[in-house]
């Protein structure tokens, strides 16, 4: 089997995010206060591959393995714990999930510096820490409406480059057991999602 040939180390991170936000998945569905964990689990080996895949040699199967990942992990999980939260949530997931893959397909064919749209990642923690904050149904639904036409927009957002990944690793981590942590995550979102009108606000 020449695959595993040409899984990088990096790529075995990225297989490592796919099977975390698998296990949020199936607790989403059985235990759904400790799916939230597993999800945390998934972010850091996400930002884990990437540092990775910038210090050794590139693969060629992870741009399109970090895709795949990501739709478990970012795509499909927020959107089940959305339906678990609230089954009225339903069309909101469902179009939560529809314009995140669209996302992440985009992000496969186009090969710009910064971001086209808002991330899948950033749109998975706000909605997420709304669950775990047990926030009221308009308000997740409003956010995840926003959040997935931010995702397919044309809106250019920055890449943030971390030199060392072990600082909001541990700050992830720190969201486990502390859920006041997510007030924190919201508040860094709404900056970062407001940031590109801000910046040409600027430039006006």
């Amino acid at each position: 089997m020449r695959i595993f040939r040409e899984v990088s180390l990096a790529d075995s991170l990225t297989v490592l995010n796919a099977l975390f936000g698998f296990s949020a998945i199936a607790y989403a569905i059985h235990d759904f206060e400790k799916c939230f964990a597993f999800f945390y689990f998934a972010l850091i080996a996400d930002g884990l591959d990437g540092w990775v895949a910038s210090k050794t040699e590139k693969s060629k199967l992870g741009r399109e393995l970090d895709s795949l990942a990501d739709a478990i992990s970012f795509a499909v999980f927020p959107a089940i714990a959305m339906f678990v939260y609230n089954p009225s949530l339903f069309a909101f997931s469902s179009l939560f999930l529809a314009f995140s893959i669209l996302r992440l397909a985009r992000f496969n064919v186009l090969n710009y510096e910064d971001f086209l749209g808002i991330p899948t990642s950033v749109s998975a923690i706000a909605i997420t820490s709304l669950l775990r904050l047990k926030q009221p149904l308009e308000l997740v639904a409003l956010t995840s409406l926003i959040l997935s036409v931010l995702m397919v927009s044309d809106v250019r957002y920055p890449r943030i480059r971390i030199s060392y990944p072990i600082v909001p690793a541990i700050f992830i981590l720190l969201a486990i057991f502390y859920s006041e942590v997510c007030y924190i995550l919201l508040l860094l979102i709404i900056l970062y999602a407001i940031y590109p009108a801000v910046r040409l606000w600027r430039r006006g």
